[in-house]
C-alpha cells in the first residue's frame, strides 16, 4: 500500500514538474511516508522513475496487443488505434503524459528501459499503421497517400493525444480526429 502511494505521488510529480523538478522529499510527503521508507522500497528517484515507466509501457503495450485484429475495414483498425490512445489518456492522464515528457539525460542511454520502450513503441506504430495504409491503398479502401509520411503524421497526432491531458475523453475530440482521418483516407 505504501509503495503504491509512493508510485502514485511520484507519477503525479514527474508528470507535472518533470524529473529534475521532483524531489524524494516531495514524493514522500505527498505519499504520506517518510523518506527512509521511500528508500526502503526504492534506491532513489531514478529507480522510482524507471519503475513507473516500466509499468506505463507495459500497460500501453498490453492495450496495443488487444487491438481489434479482425475488422470489417482497415479504417476500423486505424480508428481502434486512436480510441486506445484516447482511452489511455482518460484512464491514466499523468502516466501517458510522462511517456512523452522530457527525460533526464541519464535515461538517454541506449540500454535504458525508456529508450528501449520508446524505440519499440515507434517501431510497433510504424509497422501497424504502415501495414494498414498499404493494404488499404492496395485494396482501394484508402485514397493513395504517401505511406511513410502519413504514418509519421498519424504517430505525431497519437503522441499529441497522449501528451495532452486536457483531451481526456471528449467525444467531440475523438469524433473530430477520427472524422478527419476518415476524410483523408477513405474515398
Amino acid at each position: 500500500m505504501k509503495k503504491n502511494n509512493i508510485i502514485k505521488a511520484a507519477t503525479r510529480f514527474f508528470a507535472l514538474q518533470g524529473f529534475d523538478g521532483t524531489t524524494t522529499k516531495a514524493i514522500s510527503d505527498k505519499a504520506g511516508v517518510t523518506e527512509p521508507l521511500l528508500y526502503y522500497h526504492f534506491s532513489g528517484k531514478d529507480e522510482i522513475y524507471t519503475s513507473i515507466l516500466d509499468s506505463i509501457f507495459s500497460e500501453y503495450f498490453n492495450q496495443l496487443d488487444v487491438l481489434k485484429t479482425e475488422t470489417n475495414t482497415l479504417f476500423e483498425k486505424i480508428e481502434s488505434l486512436f480510441l486506445v490512445h484516447f482511452t489511455l489518456v482518460k484512464k491514466m492522464p499523468n502516466e501517458m503524459a510522462l511517456i512523452l515528457s522530457p527525460r533526464p539525460a541519464k535515461l538517454n542511454d541506449p540500454g535504458n528501459i525508456y529508450t528501449k520502450n520508446t524505440k519499440q513503441h515507434k517501431k510497433w506504430l510504424k509497422s501497424y499503421i504502415g501495414d494498414c495504409l498499404k493494404k488499404g491503398i492496395d485494396s482501394g479502401e484508402f485514397n493513395p497517400v504517401q505511406i511513410k509520411e502519413t504514418t509519421s503524421i498519424i504517430i505525431m497526432i497519437l503522441n499529441e493525444i497522449l501528451h495532452k491531458k486536457e483531451y481526456k475523453d471528449t467525444q467531440a475530440m475523438r469524433d473530430s480526429v477520427i472524422g478527419f482521418w476518415r476524410k483523408i483516407l477513405v474515398p
